[in-house]
């Protein structure tokens, strides 16, 4: 517990600074580009098209899910992952990308992965906008359930910084785990049900390990708070099951954080 309070006080005692460098974080990653910012817009909506004709019109042929259409189900999936995926990504090789920048400066390690992970919700929180208006478009307002959004919004932020101290420091310590987290990523994207929903043939079992699934519990979330306007999925027993293991993030990764931090530069 003396780590997870040194971790959070380190969070606390350098906001302005996170502020800072998650901006900066965000406007470096499109300086070389032609178009900028830009792509923070056009690289989701490529994806997005190519799912769409794949998996929309040539797998299901244009049939709706529930009646809501392919096009806006799947971009109420779609948008909460490539969240997910770039702070899974970004945050795992955050420490150790920046470890010369910083090895001979008083600056305290915990916050890198923290500003990382804040630089690709700023993304995010555009891509949700942009998703709102096309939902709104399509379905009527009436359907949001806006206090629901934001709640997942936040599930979705703590679970990834919590994730990224554990990842971000294994993958410091060896630097095979990054190239693992690569691997384990691209595969939990096909079994996260973002492209396709368990049939009524799937056994029980099957759904409720799904449903357990931390990824599969943030997706759901933002399509029954965006389609549905639901409070359901908050009001689950995988609540409890979700938050316990941000908890249990938390407590590993502050731990080894604090426990390996100053060797990190002997894994340079």
């Amino acid at each position: 517990m003396k780590s997870i309070k040194i971790v959070i006080q380190e969070q606390i005692q350098n906001l302005y600074m996170i502020g800072r460098l998650s901006a900066y974080e965000l406007k470096k990653s499109y300086a070389d580009n032609l178009l900028g910012g830009l792509w923070i817009i056009l690289n989701p909506l490529f994806q997005i098209g190519v799912y769409w004709v794949v998996f929309g019109l040539g797998v299901r042929g244009g049939q709706d899910v529930d009646g809501i259409p392919f096009f806006v189900w799947l971009i109420c999936g779609l948008i909460p992952w490539f969240f997910i995926s770039a702070a899974i990504l970004q945050g795992s090789n955050s420490v150790y990308a920046r470890l010369n920048s910083v090895s001979k400066m008083n600056f305290p390690l915990s916050v890198i992965p923290t500003y990382v992970v804040v630089a690709q919700l700023y993304t995010h929180l555009i891509l949700v906008a942009m998703l709102m208006v096309i939902v709104i478009t399509s379905q009527g307002i009436h359907h949001i359930n806006i206090i629901s959004l934001l709640y997942f919004m936040l599930s979705s932020f703590c679970f990834l910084l919590s994730l990224s101290f554990v990842t971000s420091t294994l993958s410091t310590i060896v630097r095979d785990i990054h190239l693992l987290i690569q691997t384990a990523t691209r595969m939990l994207f096909y079994v996260t049900p973002i492209l396709w929903l368990p049939s009524d043939n799937t056994p029980q079992l099957l759904k409720e390990i799904f449903a357990m699934n931390p990824f599969y519990y943030i997706v759901d979330g933002y399509r029954e708070s965006l389609l549905k306007g639901s409070w359901n999925f908050i009001h689950s027993p995988y609540t409890l099951i979700f938050w316990s293991v941000i908890l249990l993030l938390l407590i590993l990764g502050s731990a080894i954080h604090v426990k390996f931090r100053k060797q990190f530069v002997d894994y340079l």
